[in-house]
């Protein structure tokens, strides 16, 4: 875990000072050591969190003949396997040098073999060419953008490329509406028009001032022929394998236990590899208490289990704290209790091991996913049904317009009719500001960006929120959190493996309308005690209604959103005045974004 920086430019060596603020602003991903390597066409730099070869692995780091460079940002699973397979005059024991070798050994095609997390820029001094690749799912971040001089810079956080000096930030219309619209910036750009993302499992390529990107890695293709048994025997094989690879490292690792059924499963397979595993949990004064769920899977496994308390905090201070940590607006609110949960883990061990992906891959959202099968289900045979109910609960609501049931019921009906994709419906119900409510304000939300092949069924919500909802939200979250505490979070669940494997396998065996995860609860309830075999899902948001109600958080959104602020200037005034005497979550999706534009006045962007 690292943060990673550079400068390709024909006058690199006159930019050392530039890539100097540039590593200066990510010190926090990698407070262990920091470096920087420049020739003629090109300068890296490097924050290094040391977690594997704590004495060899110092970057950047260049081969024995000094033709190739990289910063690497991740953790490469496996890669013991991998130094054995390449030939190569190794120098060190790091996960680092194999990229090196797996490239001069095959060129940029050895990254559809790569596994792990991983952000990673590497120069080939003969070729005078950089080429970066992020991996599959967007666990490690990777900002680049082009100067006016036709310069590269990328780096691991947006503050890094603004610190530079060398780029003038303006914010995107566009990306300030998918914001409101979801809470969370497109995965695939970023709040800058002139600062962009390379999404996850792409690669780039910068050459004779050329800049071309490219995804290496798609979607497994779908499997019809795998029965529950089948699929239960090579869940357990391939989860117990992803998380022997994911425990390896020089320092201690530990395990998030929230009590939930991803996390609980993931402790479980890691005693069998390591026995005196430590695990982590913790409680909210004013939230829900997982501790009695976390303390019987910790005594079913004998951990060495902490709890951590949640003591009195400064919400309105955090708020604030947030906008610097993400860079963007962000408005998910349980961005706040991660950055907690990190910073208190973060006293205790230097990796964590967590259940992330899960959900995604498992069915696990109920709320998002059930409806799905329902719409999945009625986008077949039963449309005609549908739309007869329609009829009829839109004719009775005329009758008796003040029945809430009726409403509802013909307002669901009218959602379902209204889409022909499980994507479509998906991002409806899961909207913060809906299309609709936006484009009555005249904002217009892009179009769905769907590059995979539609199944038409509920494995096309799980894919979708996968290239979106993940890689937007859960996955910047949990990195930024975790990195501005300087601890590494590790995923079994997105071992490239057996999240290939998961995704392929039909959806009536992940969810359907009586059950949620289901292939895990048939491979793994007997590892779990009993109280956790009949619990449902619990989400981790927070208590936005009682914290908008507080009176500093009061405060900082009547000066936010009062008239004259910046948050006029990229949001009709009739949306921020219908939500802003109110404390909804609408409410806290412009709050957060006011609060993230008057972090940034004084000139370090505009319009």
């Amino acid at each position: 875990m690292c943060g990673i920086s550079g400068i390709v430019s024909g006058r690199a060596e006159q930019r050392l000072g530039e890539l100097q603020a540039m590593i200066l602003a990510q010190q926090h991903r990698g407070p262990d050591d920091n470096g920087h390597w420049h020739d003629a066409g090109c300068a890296l730099g490097h924050n290094r969190l040391s977690i594997v070869d704590l004495g060899g692995g110092h970057q950047p780091m260049q081969d024995a003949g000094g033709q190739y460079s990289i910063v690497f940002n991740g953790e490469i699973y496996g890669y013991k396997d991998l130094r054995r397979d390449t030939p190569f005059d190794y120098r060190t024991e790091s996960d680092t040098e194999v990229i090196l070798a797996m490239y001069a050994r095959a060129g940029v095609d050895f990254v559809r073999r790569l596994p792990g997390m991983f952000a990673f820029a590497l120069w080939d001094r003969r070729r005078q060419s950089l080429f970066a690749a992020r991996d599959r799912f967007g666990e490690k971040p990777f900002y680049y953008a082009l100067t006016a001089q036709n310069e590269l810079l990328f780096a691991s956080e947006l503050k890094s490329i603004v610190a530079s000096g060398l780029i003038e930030p303006r914010i995107d219309p566009a990306s300030i509406t998918y914001y409101l619209n979801k809470g969370y910036v497109d995965p695939a750009k970023s709040i800058y028009s002139n600062i962009h993302v390379l999404p996850p499992a792409h690669a780039l390529e910068f050459s004779g001032g050329k800049l071309k990107t490219y995804r290496y890695w798609q979607f497994p293709q779908p499997r019809r022929d795998v029965t529950l048994a089948q699929a239960c025997e090579q869940f357990e094989s391939l989860l117990s394998r992803a998380v022997d690879k994911q425990l390896i490292a020089d320092v201690p690792v530990a395990a998030f236990l929230s009590g939930g059924l991803d996390s609980s499963t993931i402790v479980a397979q890691a005693v069998k590899h390591k026995p005196d595993l430590t695990t982590l949990s913790y409680r909210f004064a004013d939230g829900l208490d997982e501790g009695p769920f976390a303390r019987a899977v910790a005594e079913m496994h004998h951990t060495k289990h902490i709890e951590l308390f949640d003591e009195k905090v400064d919400i309105a201070r955090l708020i604030s704290l947030m906008a610097r940590v993400y860079d963007e607006p962000f408005a998910d609110s349980s961005a706040i209790p991660t950055y907690l949960i990190c910073k208190k883990a973060r006293e205790f061990s230097k990796v964590v091991i967590t259940g992330d992906g899960g959900d995604e891959l498992l069915g696990g959202y109920v709320s998002r996913y059930r409806p799905m099968v329902i719409f999945a289900d009625e986008l077949g045979s039963n449309r005609a049904a549908t739309r007869i109910k329609w009829l009829m609960f839109s004719s009775l609501r005329k009758l008796f317009p003040r029945r809430a049931y009726l409403n509802n019921q013909a307002n669901g009906l009218t959602t379902r009719l209204a889409f022909d994709t499980v994507p479509e419906a998906l991002d409806e119900i899961c909207a913060s500001i809906s299309r609709r409510e936006l484009a009555r304000y005249g904002l217009a939300r892009p179009d769905l960006a769907i590059d995979f092949p539609l199944e038409g069924e509920v494995n096309d919500a799980m894919k979708t929120d996968l290239q979106g909802y993940m890689p937007g939200d859960i996955l910047v979250k949990t990195d930024r959190a975790a990195m501005a505490n300087a601890l590494e979070l590790r995923a079994p669940f997105l071992d490239v493996d057996l999240a290939e494997f998961l995704i392929s396998l039909p959806g009536a065996l992940k969810i359907d309308r009586d059950e949620d995860k289901i292939v895990m609860r048939r491979a793994f309830a007997k590892t779990w005690p009993p109280m956790l075999r009949a619990r449902g899902k619990q989400g981790f948001g927070a208590p936005i209604p009682q914290w908008l109600a507080l009176p500093d958080v009061a405060a900082m959104k009547a000066a936010c959103l009062a008239p004259g602020q910046p948050i006029y200037d990229h949001v009709p005034a009739e949306l921020v005045a219908r939500y802003k005497d109110t404390n909804c979550e609408r409410t806290w999706t412009l709050l957060t974004l006011g609060v993230w534009l008057d972090s940034i006045r004084g000139g370090a962007a505009r319009h």
